[in-house]
């Protein structure tokens, strides 16, 4: 496994979502307006880094994410001072700096409602950052250029680790509580650090997904052996599946987990 490689979410507004992450974050952002697709990330909009908001058309009422929290990295503790004026200056909310794993970082929610942290990499090691973006209102210096750690929330915990760790092959090599005394496990990808660490917390009831579903978290990894004895085992155990041939060098493995997230593994020979 090479490490996280993107995460997608819904959003109401897409102007207003790119506006957010481009004007207040500095993030790099590509707009598909045929699909209604917006892309967000470093100065690559590279795997590792991505954002995905896909457009949700439906009623606009509180929807419970499967997200518990999606981690932005930024090279220093310094770095997290500068989006806390960032976010002063447009008056976004935001939480303390704590701490997780040894490593600070602080929460806030975006324009559509959606719990991020900004996590500092300046103890971190594993999955490398990314690309300082040029163009944007964030010094490089103290830029996101990365995503991780993912949380996910489920009320199945046991049922979802199990696809983690027995199918997709993740590590499960630690756990704590979260700040609400929540249990978490986490599990390893590729080379781990806030890269590679997918985050699975125990959510107390079931989660409402949208239709059809949109929030999905992506995994890269660039050994086609391994991939296919992944394909293989879920065709042994006729796990329901989808595999799409995107171009030559990449093709993804899509799972719905029984909470409704989808978790995809893609072979990129390319990114």
């Amino acid at each position: 496994m090479n490490g996280l490689r993107s995460v997608t979410l819904w959003t109401y507004d897409l102007k207003e979502t790119e506006s957010f992450y481009k004007n207040i974050l500095g993030l790099n952002t590509l707009m598909n307006h045929d699909t209604n697709i917006l892309h967000i990330g470093d100065a690559n909009i590279a795997p590792g880094t991505r954002l995905i908001f896909k457009q949700y058309q439906g009623d606009q009422e509180k929807i419970d994410s499967h997200f518990h929290g999606i981690a932005l990295r930024v090279p220093t503790d310094l770095a997290l001072y500068e989006y806390k004026q960032q976010f002063d200056k447009h008056e976004v909310a935001y939480e303390s700096v704590q701490q997780l794993n040894g490593k600070n970082l602080f929460k806030f929610h975006d324009n559509n409602g959606h719990a991020f942290h900004i996590i500092s990499d300046e103890l971190n090691s594993g999955v490398p950052l990314g690309t300082a973006y040029d163009d944007g209102p964030i010094s490089p210096i103290h830029q996101i250029q990365g995503i991780g750690p993912v949380m996910i929330k489920s009320p199945e915990t046991q049922a979802t680790g199990s696809l983690l760790k027995n199918i997709f092959e993740l590590q499960l090599f630690a756990e704590y509580k979260t700040i609400d005394d929540e249990s978490a496990l986490v599990f390893k990808v590729g080379a781990g650090g806030n890269g590679g660490e997918l985050h699975l917390i125990d959510y107390p009831k079931a989660i409402v997904s949208l239709n059809p579903p949109i929030e999905r978290v992506a995994i890269s990894i660039d050994d086609i052996e391994h991939f296919e004895n992944i394909v293989n085992h879920v065709k042994e155990i006729e796990m329901e599946h989808h595999i799409i041939q995107h171009e030559a060098g990449l093709i993804s493995l899509f799972i719905r987990d029984l909470t409704g997230i989808i978790i995809t593994i893609t072979f990129d020979t390319v990114n």
